[in-house]
């Protein structure tokens, strides 16, 4: 028996109307993403570094923020990266238009301890310390630059405001293991911010 698969206007126009928003969120993610420049160097702490890698940030259609990693020489190896006490940095520019201080920290509290569960309980304090810095949503054109700085910590400057540096070298491994450990937040991302083609 032959089955009946002719469409009705109705249904014709929902799927046209579903495929015409799929390519409009398509078209505006990388547009908007193509808006963000990131800068080809970095000083920190008097050094000067250089943009390893960068890449978008995306979820589902939507891109939430590009994402740039600053080294004193080029890597490609993330554990390296993560290992070497030297000044490095992530830019982080957001994109997408708004996203809640809840889902943020949510977002940073996962990534830590998806890559460094082990060492929650002695980074909790310095973990707190990062979330209270988000104390409210973020919205597109805001910027963050996390500097580690050997001897002080991370130091991370949001928008103009530069806050108090949060101390140890292990919390910024913590840190960079979001973006770059075994389980990062974007496999994609973790892959441009490292420069592998």
């Amino acid at each position: 028996m032959a089955t009946n698969t002719r469409r009705t206007p109705t249904t014709i126009c929902k799927l046209a109307c579903c495929l015409g928003l799929a390519l409009l969120l398509l078209a505006a993610g990388p547009a908007a993403a193509a808006d963000v420049k990131l800068p080809a160097e970095l000083t920190v702490a008097g050094q000067k570094l250089v943009l390893n890698g960068s890449g978008i940030r995306k979820k589902f259609f939507f891109s939430i923020y590009a994402c740039g990693l600053y080294l004193p020489q080029p890597e490609k190896d993330a554990k390296k990266v993560i290992a070497a006490d030297e000044p490095k940095a992530i830019i982080m520019h957001m994109i997408h238009s708004k996203v809640s201080k809840k889902k943020i920290v949510k977002a940073w509290n996962d990534g830590f301890f998806k890559n460094s569960q082990e060492k929650l309980d002695q980074l909790k304090d310095r973990i707190a310390a990062f979330n209270a810095i988000f104390n409210r949503d973020l919205v597109a054109g805001d910027r963050l630059i996390m500097s580690y700085v050997p001897g002080q910590g991370t130091i991370v400057k949001f928008n103009d405001e530069v806050h108090k540096p949060i101390p140890g070298k292990d919390f910024n491994d913590a840190l960079l293991a979001i973006w770059l450990g075994d389980n990062p937040a974007d496999d994609d991302l973790k892959e441009a911010m490292l420069g592998i083609d």
